[in-house]
């Protein structure tokens, strides 16, 4: 049984089993989590022995396991033939240890920074200047977490790869996305950015989603809750035009990028979530209830714009239980109702209808 709670950050840099998981897989999962519940006082190593680990797995280009397995045992067997006294094995085993972390981590790092020493992206070969990238690649058939140095989480999607700094450092937090990607962001006064070949989200705090396949013709961006902003890194030149050239989406809004016209436009998430735990959002009964006052309290619990002539449906009474209705099917039931109907406009929702006299 391994005594995990004596391990140093050479001693998790080189366990299978926690490498297993870092690589995500999902099996170790529990015991990790329970691991950390148990002894909080490891997550500063864990966290920095994952980054040592995501730093040396490199997907292309990249010294292969056995190479380096044969670089360590022979250097293994080198120091051994040195240091055959029995009085001192015992800490030339700790010490051979981690030297050959130290070589692991040299190897595969070099390659990286040889090979991730610039971003470039395909769609207009401009090269962005992110030295020194920790690169991770999802290979595998579920989403896997990783961890940011300012405490954001990324939980990224099979395919997709993910490059960012080890450590957080300027005016901007930066990171660079291709594939789909969920974005847990800690709020900080440096905005963070998620670039995504000529277009860029930008955030202080939130919660959102980008898809960015390279294949597809667009790129997709959705808010969960709080504010970011999207544009184009090919409108201008200057940045304060360029972000007022962009969008800002709020909670259930999305921005759609198409990439052959370089056109950023808003919408709406496909299946909005109230952002507010009232109960008259998710599970209420109407009756004899004016409409306004029910699209108000819609527009409240969505956090999203609903714009109608509100004199023309004053008179309109709803009797309705909107129970487990999504939203779309609650405004499918209220327009049908009145003879109504609605379309998504920029990010809003308008309803037009003759109204009730």
């Amino acid at each position: 049984m391994k005594n995990y709670a004596a391990y140093l950050l050479e001693d998790f840099a080189g366990d299978d089993d926690f490498r297993d998981w870092v690589h995500g897989d999902r099996r170790k999962e529990d015991f990790w989590r329970n691991f950390l519940k148990q002894y909080p006082e490891k997550a500063e190593v864990m966290q920095r022995a994952e980054q040592i680990i995501r730093a040396s797995h490199v997907a292309e280009e990249a010294l292969r396991g056995i190479e380096i397995r044969r670089e360590v045992d022979r250097f293994l067997e080198t120091a051994n033939q040195a240091h055959r006294s029995d009085t001192s094995r015992f800490h030339l085993r700790r010490w051979l240890a981690a030297a050959a972390v130290l070589l692991v981590t040299l190897l595969a790092g070099w390659q990286l920074f040889l090979r991730d020493k610039n971003v470039i992206s395909k769609n207009n070969n401009t090269l962005l200047t992110a030295p020194r990238l920790v690169q991770t690649a999802n290979d595998t058939e579920a989403p896997i977490r990783v961890a940011l140095a300012d405490g954001s989480v990324v939980v990224l999607s099979p395919k997709s790869s993910i490059g960012y700094p080890s450590e957080f450092k300027g005016a901007e937090r930066k990171v660079y996305l291709k594939g789909e990607a969920v974005f847990s962001v800690t709020r900080s006064s440096r905005p963070f950015m998620v670039c995504t070949g000529d277009m860029v989200t930008k955030v202080l705090g939130t919660r959102f989603v980008v898809r960015a396949f390279e294949q597809d013709k667009k790129i997709s961006v959705q808010v969960q809750s709080g504010k970011v902003s999207v544009y184009s890194t090919k409108q201008v030149a200057s940045a304060n035009v360029r972000e007022r050239s962009g969008v800002i989406l709020t909670a259930n809004q999305a921005a759609i990028f198409e990439k052959e016209q370089n056109l950023v436009s808003k919408t709406l998430v496909a299946n909005p979530v109230p952002i507010t735990k009232d109960s008259k959002v998710a599970n209420h009964e109407y009756d004899e209830v004016s409409l306004p006052v029910i699209l108000r309290e819609l527009e409240k619990g969505y956090g999203i714009a609903i714009q109608f002539d509100e004199e023309s449906f004053r008179k309109c009474r709803i009797t309705a239980n909107l129970s487990n209705e999504t939203l779309f099917e609650k405004l499918d039931l209220l327009c049908k109702t009145v003879s109504a109907s609605y379309e998504i406009v920029d990010g809003q929702i308008t309803i037009a209808g003759p109204g009730c006299h």
